[in-house]
Parts: structure tokens; sequence; C-alpha cells
């Protein structure tokens, strides 16, 4: 009965009393932020925010452990799950904080759900959005004006409404809030003191956004709010800042005017992590706006045409009817993608994806569609050019609102891997990417062990290599190393690709090219990627030499794939 009581007073109220225990009720949210180019990545903030108020208590400790550990077993969704905290576990100091391990926590603190899906309705649809001025006691003010600032964020060539109607196909637009104290959707708020006398951040936004008229006729209704303070914020604010979800976000003199910026920290708002690459670069990936499409361009108000990646697309659901979610273990995928500009574009076809979502039980979803950097995504980073555009990216996320992580981005002919993918090994191939109206990549997908697909109508006989490899720097006795003990060889890096036979690997890796050197007769050891490299006078040469092409077997046309290159990604080696 308490934690029904507690579920249904949260909606009411932020502090109350039951008995003689005093209790702060509270939706858990995170700051996300997004850092000035140059500067180091900064953690989202985990907080439980007040109803109808900007306060907030900061979390410490691991949130996911205390909600396993309460008797309600619920995991944790961003702007639903609510705590009712007693206000005698609450530190003042600096704010106030909560040590979610206090083993006082877990007995205490009462969790429920708000059943509200107000955040995702936000993701399609028109809104009206204010942007305030921040000026400090001083008058140290952004350097746009009001009216600059106004066209830098609604009217440029490029700004966020057009942006997100682009990405969206007019499905999600932004426009400027209107009032008699409006200009161009902007206002101007002065605070009581100068900037260097607060604190933090999140005293300048508290105070600024106690300062927006509330007359209706002054400030007309809006949903969202845009905070631009001056570049004196530097000492506690490095680009920009959002709750995540919420409908506030905060942001550092020129980063306010920055398309990127604002769709980066609006994505937050709309319920989107960020988009990682590698393991610990949160906004490594240069393909979306929430990694780091956007932010790899640094300050520019006319830079920075990027969409969103596979998994936040397919969550936002603007193109729904060209969504696949394939189980592979059960049934293969074999179809074709269309990239972003070419779908908005109204060039895709029936019978073609734009996102495949990859799904099986007890594994993290992988999604995946063809990246092309022209319209409107056309301003990927250009130290990503070569391997990202015109490539077919993969990312992993575990859910709605949650970061996605690169897992592979792949060129013709390249495979990616996946082991103990539901009792059998994943496997995604590029057959081929095709330029045209639209541009295509044709795409495979089947769990080996227990579905196939095939690139080519008819396949090549699977063989092992006869010539002895490196492993590990030491030359050893080739395929008859590895049938002593398969089971443990074939997962060494790049053995299954010398040995397909043996490894059983002859459905993904039939027609590729040995990833290991290997000893050529009368020559030092040699790499098939060396060999590709060749003139082609030279590269016959070596193709003609007895079995180099059964080990190079792409590049020496042993399967006839057309493609540039052939690569092996893996999470599974070791």
């Amino acid at each position: 009965m308490a934690a029904a009581y507690y579920s249904s007073m949260a909606a009411a109220a932020t502090e109350f009393e039951h008995g003689r225990t005093l209790f702060e009720n509270c939706t858990i949210h995170h700051i996300a932020s997004m850092p000035a180019r140059g500067e180091p990545a900064i953690p989202h903030q985990t907080v439980c925010k007040m109803d109808e108020s900007e306060s907030y208590i900061s979390l410490g400790g691991d949130i996911d452990a205390l909600l396993l550990r309460s008797s309600y077993n619920f995991h944790l969704e961003l702007g639903r799950t609510r705590l009712s905290i007693p206000t005698s576990l609450l530190i003042e100091a600096d704010g106030r904080h909560l040590n979610l391990d206090d083993p006082r926590a877990s007995e205490s603190i009462v969790v429920s759900q708000r059943h509200s899906t107000r955040r995702i309705n936000h993701r399609s649809g028109t809104w009206k959005v204010l942007a305030v001025r921040i000026i400090d006691s001083t008058g140290d003010a952004p350097t746009r004006s009001k009216t600059q600032l106004g066209t830098d964020i609604f009217d440029d060539s490029f700004n966020l409404n057009n942006s997100a109607q682009a990405c969206s196909k007019g499905q999600l637009s932004f426009r400027a809030a209107t009032g008699d104290a409006v200009v161009n959707g902007v206002i101007d708020v002065r605070l009581s003191k100068s900037m260097d006398s607060y604190l933090s951040d999140s005293e300048v936004r508290n105070e600024a956004l106690s300062l927006i008229p509330k007359d209706p006729n002054a400030v007309n209704d809006y949903t969202f709010t845009i905070l631009v303070m001056p570049d004196s914020s530097q000492s506690y604010l490095s680009g920009a800042k959002a709750w995540f979800p919420g409908k506030v976000s905060w942001y550092r003199d020129l980063h306010g005017s920055d398309p990127t910026y604002l769709l980066h920290e609006l994505g937050h708002n709309l319920g989107h992590g960020h988009s990682g690459n590698g393991k610990y670069n949160e906004y490594g990936d240069p393909t979306c706006t929430m990694g780091g499409g956007g932010y790899s361009n640094g300050l520019d108000d006319d830079k920075g045409k990027m969409c969103f990646n596979a998994a936040k697309t397919y969550y936002f659901g603007w193109f729904s009817e060209y969504h696949q979610d394939v189980d592979p273990s059960t049934s293969p995928y074999v179809g074709q993608l269309v990239g972003t500009n070419d779908v908005v574009n109204d060039e895709i076809s029936t019978g073609q994806d734009m996102i495949v979502k990859l799904h099986s039980n007890g594994e993290t979803d992988l999604f995946m569609m063809y990246q092309k950097t022209e319209g409107i995504t056309e301003d990927i980073a250009s130290d990503y050019a070569t391997t990202f555009n015109n490539h077919v990216v993969i990312v992993e996320q575990s859910g709605d609102s949650q970061d996605s992580w690169v897992k592979a981005s792949l060129s013709p002919g390249d495979v990616y891997t996946q082991r103990s993918w539901n009792g059998g090994t994943l496997v995604v191939q590029v057959c081929s990417i095709t330029p045209g109206t639209p541009d295509v990549a044709k795409v495979i997908s089947f769990v080996d062990g227990k579905t196939t697909a095939s690139c080519f109508p008819t396949e090549s006989k699977c063989v092992d290599t006869d010539k002895r490899f490196v492993v590990k720097n030491k030359l050893i006795n080739g395929c008859n190393w590895v049938k002593g003990n398969p089971g443990a060889r074939c997962k060494k890096k790049s053995v299954s690709s010398m040995c397909p036979l043996t490894c059983g690997t002859c459905a993904y890796e039939n027609c590729t090219d040995g990833g290991l050197r290997f000893r050529q007769e009368g020559s030092q050891n040699t790499f098939c990627s060396w060999i590709k490299q060749r003139p082609d006078e030279i590269k016959m040469i070596w193709c003609n030499k007895r079995g180099v092409s059964q080990i190079c077997r792409h590049t020496c046309g042993y399967c006839a794939l057309t493609a540039r290159n052939r690569n092996i990604f893996s999470d599974n080696y070791r």
C-alpha cells in the first residue's frame, strides 16, 4: 500500500510528510552536455528533478543497483522513474545530494514509475521555442543581439528548424515563440548579479527561467526553452547542456547559434542519449548529431548538415514504414538499404529499407543503415570521410534513450561477425554498393549454424590454405595446427579466414581475403593486403603463384565479388 500511496502522491507534490518522515518526490533525469571543441567530454549527471521546478537532487552511487534491490525491481527509465526520498538521507553541501549506496537508501526510498509518455510525443509535431539572452548585472551579454540570435536559430539558410524538418521529412519542426516582449523568438532577461558571482550554470539557469515574463501576452505559449549565457560563463559551462529528457537547454554564447549544438541538445530534451564510438568516446559517432556529427565541425552556424544514426532514427519513428525488425537466428535478412538523404527525397522504392534492427532473445539490439555524405547529411567530418562515407554503419543500443555505440562501418565485401549470438555466429555482410537514384547497399545478415544467406548466386569451393601462417608473431604449421584444437584456435584473430573449412566459417569467409601473414616459397611472409596494393601486373604474378588465390580469395578473384576492400570486423576474437 505504501508504494501505491507514494506513486499517487508523486504527481501532486514535491515534498510531503508521511507519519513523522518528510519525503521529497522527484523524477530521475540526466543533465546531458556537449563540450566546446577541444575540451574534454563531460559525462551525464544523474539527478532527481523536482516537479514543475528546475531544482534537483544530485544522485551519487549505483542507481541501477538501487532499483534492482528495491522490492519493485524497476529498470531505470529517464523521465518516468520516480523516487520518494526521506529528507534525512539528503546531504546539504553546495546543493542537495543523495548517496544511493547508503544501505538505508534501498530500505527507505520508494520507487515508482510515471505512466506519462509525453516526452515521446514531442518527437513529432510543431513546437514553439523561446530563446532567452541572459545579461548579467554589469551588462555582460551574449555576442549576438536579439535579432541576430533569432536569425541564427530560426531564419538562417541552415538553422535548428530546417535541420529538424529535413531529417524528419517535415515531421518535426521548431518555430519561434511569439508575444509582445518577444523579438523573432528571443527575449532578454537581466540577472541580479555578475556572472562571476554565480557558482554554477544551474544557478544562472534557474534565475533566468524565473525572470521569463508570466504574462501570456508578453510571451505566448511555448514548449522548449533555449538559454544563451555570455561567454564569461566558461568557468562553469563548456559548450552546452540540456535536461534529458526535458524542455530546457542552455548554451555558452555562440554555441547557442550553432544548429548542430542546438539539435544535439534538443535531441536530449526529446529523450535521446549520445552516439559513441570505441570504448570510451561517447561523442565518437561522426554520422550522428548525437555524436560527433556536429561536435567535430566546431562553431559554425552555417555548417554541420547531419542527421541521426540508425538507432536514433529508428526510435524517432519518422520512417517506420521503411524499418525492418529481423531476428536473424530464425530468418536471414537479404535486402537493400537506402540512405537518409535519398529517403527524404522520396527516392526509396517498395521493398527497400532505410533501417534494419537485428534482435534476438538475450542479445543487445543492433541497428544498421547506409551512410552517404550528401544533401542533408553532407557534413561528416573530413577525418572520417574514408571510413564512414559510403559505408553501412552498424550501431548497438540497448533500448530507447540509451547511448549507442558504433560496432562496424562496412564497405562492399566487408563482414561483421559476433559470436555466441543466440547459439551461433551473427554475420552481417555488405555485398555491394551501387550508385544511382537512389544509391543502394545490398546487405545480408544471418546466424551461422541456424540460418544462411549468400551474396553470391553460386558459391566457390570452400578451401583451407595449405601454407604456414603467422599467429601472434609465431610461424605455425597452418591449418594442420588449427585442426589440433579448432574450438580454441579458430577463435584467435583472423585464423578462421585462413582455415574457413576447418573453422566452419565458409558461409561468410569463403570469399574473403585471409587476414594473416603467410609464408610463400622463396619469399618473406606476405599479407594479402600487400598483394592487393601492387600494380595489376605484379598482383597477377602473385595470384598465379601456387595456393595464393586460395588465401587472397577476394584480391585474386577466387569469388566473383566486385568490391574495393575486404575486412572482417568482430567483437569476439581474442
